[in-house]
């Protein structure tokens, strides 16, 4: 008869056996009480930062705010999230906020519509099916922040005597903070818009085909916002001799095509100014708009070198010809050495 295995044994086996599940079970007891302790503090510093907007005069409002993502993020959510700065009144719609725990500086956001912001004066409306955010920030400040809008449609009131509209297929915003020219406190941003309609665009240059838009620039003296209503932070911005220079402008409608580059400010009057080096295809439409004629545009057009039957060979597109430098000074929009007539640059605020 085989000896009996030790009572000693069998249980030294048994506890080998459970042991993984003890050490699970008490790896995920320590995770969930880490999990809340982020929770809680998360809360805190968002509480934290809602107090310091609001003694900057910025009222953040979050609706049944709710905490939660358990166990692998952190997420944040607002039923309705609205700003309230002086005359300035701004609401959004459902907005959800995350991060995951192990990379809590990155936060990928989700807001839903109607977007709504108003000085009194004028009314900016907003609506899209998908608006999705992503913001990288550390130790120094922003990082990055991304932004992608699909079928965006906006309305604005009260800026023209009729109202503006716009819309498009899709939009995206890229913006961060230059590296190489902190000095100049200056932000790169990149500005994309698939097939939108522009009814006052329309208008300008002729068309009713839908456009697209590109823009690379780079803005200097931008790290002072404050989140000041618009015409004290342009003040502020122009005050500090802020420029905007366009690295590249794209616009291309139908046959209709734009390219410009160059560097903007604003004058002491409060007035677009600088210099941009364009080239342009199929633009007889905007300059019989100048001119206040049709033929003459067509005339101009063609010693300009519009020719409206010259194909780019790689793109098939119609080619560009570079125009005069354009400039923009005291309020008047010149082609080189001839100022264009019937048109005045207002002051933007």
């Amino acid at each position: 008869m085989a000896e009996a295995i030790p009572a000693e044994s069998r249980r030294h086996s048994r506890f080998w056996l459970y042991t993984p599940f003890v050490l699970l079970l008490l790896v995920a007891i320590a995770w969930s009480v880490a999990w809340f302790l982020i929770r809680n503090r998360t809360a805190e510093t968002l509480d934290a930062w809602l107090a310091a907007e609001a003694r900057g005069g910025r009222q953040w409002t979050c609706t049944d705010r709710t905490i939660g993502g358990y166990p692998f993020r952190v997420e944040i959510v607002c039923n309705t999230l609205t700003l309230k700065q002086g005359a300035v009144n701004a609401s959004f719609g459902r907005t959800e906020a995350i991060a995951q725990v192990y990379q809590p500086r990155l936060v990928i956001a989700e807001v839903a519509g109607p977007l709504r912001v108003t000085d009194g004066r004028v009314t900016v409306q907003g609506r899209w099916d998908l608006l999705q955010a992503s913001i990288h920030v550390s130790q120094t400040g922003l990082q990055r922040l991304s932004l992608a809008a699909n079928g965006p449609k906006f309305t604005v009131t009260g800026l023209l005597p009729q109202e503006v509209a716009s819309s498009g297929q899709r939009l995206e915003l890229h913006l961060r903070p230059n590296p190489s020219r902190a000095s100049e406190k200056a932000y790169d941003a990149a500005l994309s818009v698939r097939q939108a309609s522009l009814p006052m665009l329309d208008g300008l240059i002729g068309g009713t085909e839908l456009t697209d838009l590109n823009a690379d620039v780079t803005a200097t003296q931008t790290a002072g916002f404050q989140g000041r209503p618009l015409a004290e932070e342009l003040e502020r911005w122009r005050g500090a001799g802020g420029r905007l220079d366009v690295l590249m402008l794209s616009v291309a409608k139908g046959p209709r095509r734009l390219e410009a580059k160059g560097t903007l400010t604003l004058d002491e009057e409060h007035r677009p100014a600088g210099q941009l080096s364009v080239a342009a295809a199929g633009l007889d439409g905007l300059i019989g708009n100048i001119t206040g004629s049709r033929t003459g545009g067509a005339l101009l057009g063609a010693l300009l070198g519009q020719n409206p039957r010259a194909q780019d060979r790689n793109s098939g597109q119609p080619q560009l010809s570079p125009l005069p430098p354009l400039t923009l000074n005291n309020g008047f929009l010149a082609m080189g050495p001839f100022v264009i007539p019937n048109v005045r640059l207002q002051p933007l605020y």
